[in-house]
């Protein structure tokens, strides 16, 4: 005979709440000798999350993103939604997020940004960066799935008729909703930032903080600024652009935001996300990048302008085809003078 109902509640209970485990269901979580811990895979340790400002409204969670593309992926336009693919032998009750359609080879999309684990001044969660649930596309006919659509029962005995989990992208569906909802799409902010895995510190990647001299976003290639430069100050950093030669010496790529006169974080040589004036394909993924004639941006084309200058930044590793600051190996060489 298996675990009763009691005995799974009351195992449960005390390792959720008390952080204690055994199976002893008489036992209170105080007279327990066993911690109980998670195992987490170093992709689900998320170091750079503090970084993440918090967002009282869906404008807010945007520009959030649109300030921090190397750490806010923004899902949350109808025309990015997410088709969610069902889990084989759930019987249509899970569902769960995949870089491609159902296609588990392409990888689950994972760490969408849940509003509670930034709270606002308030104390309020942030609700910009809740998800959308949708059973059809957004972008289409799809209908909107509220977060009360499916509730049954009153008071302790109310129950929910959907539960998304932001850590894993996964749909969990009620028995009696399951045939409501079939075929889902869920709009949001995921967490692209560094983990454990990849390495928030500067094990892969050498960088140092300089003054800015303009606002710089992050993933734009910066220049130091000379004694030629009339009107700036010499030794801070400003956007370098493939248009001439004195105006290419890139020196690195920002890994923070700044305005005039603040401190940026500079990556030097190493892993670094460059910004794209597209995403580029994941299919170009190993080939070189060069510095733009825009200024602060990357390309795949050389320069080829009478006066332009052609500057080799590395190589494309991390393109997606979605992603515009997707990373790079960092090999920034002279640039060639025209």
């Amino acid at each position: 005979m298996g675990f009763s109902n009691q005995e799974r509640i009351n195992m449960n209970s005390k390792a959720l709440a008390a952080a204690v485990i055994d199976a002893s269901a008489a036992s209170q979580w105080y007279e327990s000798r066993n911690a109980f811990s998670f195992v987490m895979n170093g992709d689900n340790v998320l170091t750079e999350f503090a970084s993440i400002p918090a967002a009282s409204s869906l404008s807010a969670a945007r520009s959030n993103a649109s300030s921090n593309p190397a750490v806010i992926s923004d899902l949350s336009q109808t025309s990015s939604a997410i088709r969610l693919t069902a889990v084989a032998g759930t019987n249509n009750s899970t569902w769960i997020a995949y870089s491609t359609y159902n296609d588990a080879s392409s990888g689950a999309l994972k760490n969408w940004i849940q509003p509670q684990l930034i709270p606002q001044a308030s104390g309020a969660v942030s609700n910009g960066y809740a998800i959308v649930l949708y059973d059809g596309d957004p972008d289409g006919d799809g209908t909107e799935v509220t977060t009360t659509d499916g509730t049954t029962g009153t008071g302790e005995n109310k129950t929910v008729g959907w539960i998304f989990q932001y850590g894993t992208g996964i749909l969990l569906l009620a028995d009696d909703f399951k045939g409501t909802v079939s075929d889902p799409y869920i709009m949001g902010f995921r967490y692209i930032g560094n983990t454990a895995t990849t390495s928030a510190s500067t094990a892969n990647r050498v960088q140092q903080d300089f003054t800015a001299d303009e606002t710089i976003a992050v993933g734009e290639l910066v220049r130091l600024v000379t004694s030629a430069d009339v009107g700036l100050t010499a030794g801070r950093v400003i956007k370098a652009a493939a248009t001439t030669y004195s105006t290419s010496e890139v020196i690195g790529v920002a890994r923070s935001s700044a305005t005039q006169g603040n401190a940026v974080s500079v990556v030097l040589s190493g892993m670094g996300s460059l910004k794209f004036g597209s995403a580029p394909a994941a299919s170009s993924n190993g080939q070189k990048v060069y510095l733009s004639t825009t200024s602060g941006e990357a390309t795949l084309t050389a320069p080829s302008g009478a006066n332009n200058a052609v500057l080799l930044l590395g190589r494309l590793s991390g393109a997606n085809g979605s992603l515009s600051t997707p990373q790079c190996i960092l090999k920034i060489q002279e640039p060639i003078a025209p």
